[in-house]
């Protein structure tokens, strides 16, 4: 098990200092067949039950939420439950008080009051489904997964191969070999593309695996 990471440099303007951070890159994906049959593979069911399982879990789930109900999925304890947001502040009150007063000057609204819990209606709301992933199930990821440095040209390289002095040679890039064993056309969804960071930390062009910010 090997997770192909880039690292990649952006500048955060809050703190006015560079940062290096990592992302996922050529990512796989297992589809809902293979999934079945994955899962099917050496046991006493058929790919087709564990199909059949998956797809009333999609159907019944909700309506179970929907009930106010929060739902164990496995023996260490991989748990659905129902999550609501939605919020207002005083400006936005203010500006739904001024509108109401506009379409009805007759109304007696003083659109400076201070906000209220009941100010947040029921329509404001949004349900949604919040996943809680069992602790277990961190602690045996991260006991199995390793890294493997990504470059920008796709190389994979398994050891941090930077030059100990920044100023000489690669500028303190990664030197991943281009003629590396790694796969570089490895296929899949790569969330690794454009270098981007948060909005607060800005962004830039990844060079040799590393963004120039």
């Amino acid at each position: 098990m090997s997770l192909n990471v880039q690292f990649y440099k952006v500048h955060n303007h809050m703190t006015n200092e560079d940062i290096v951070m990592s992302r996922i890159v050529n990512q796989q994906v297992l589809d809902f067949n293979g999934l079945c049959e994955y899962l099917a593979d050496g046991s006493t069911v058929t790919a087709a039950d564990v199909s059949a399982v998956m797809k009333l879990i999609e159907l019944r789930l909700p309506l179970i939420l929907g009930l106010n109900a929060k739902v164990i999925c496995s023996p260490e304890g991989l748990t659905f439950r129902p999550k609501v947001s939605g919020s207002i502040t005083q400006s936005e009150l203010k500006k739904k008080l001024e509108a109401k007063l506009a379409a009805d000057p007759t109304l007696d609204i003083d659109v400076n009051r201070d906000l209220e819990a009941s100010d947040l209606s029921i329509n404001d709301l949004t349900a949604s489904i919040a996943i809680e992933l069992p602790k277990k199930w961190d602690e045996r990821f991260k006991a199995k997964a390793e890294f493997k440095r990504v470059n920008a040209n796709g190389n994979v390289n398994g050891n941090d191969n930077l030059n100990p002095n920044p100023n000489e040679g690669d500028n303190g890039n990664d030197s991943a070999n281009p003629n590396d064993n790694g796969n570089p056309n490895t296929s899949g969804d790569d969330t690794g593309g454009n270098g981007q960071g948060s909005d607060d930390q800005g962004g830039g062009s990844i060079v040799d695996g590393v963004d120039e910010g």
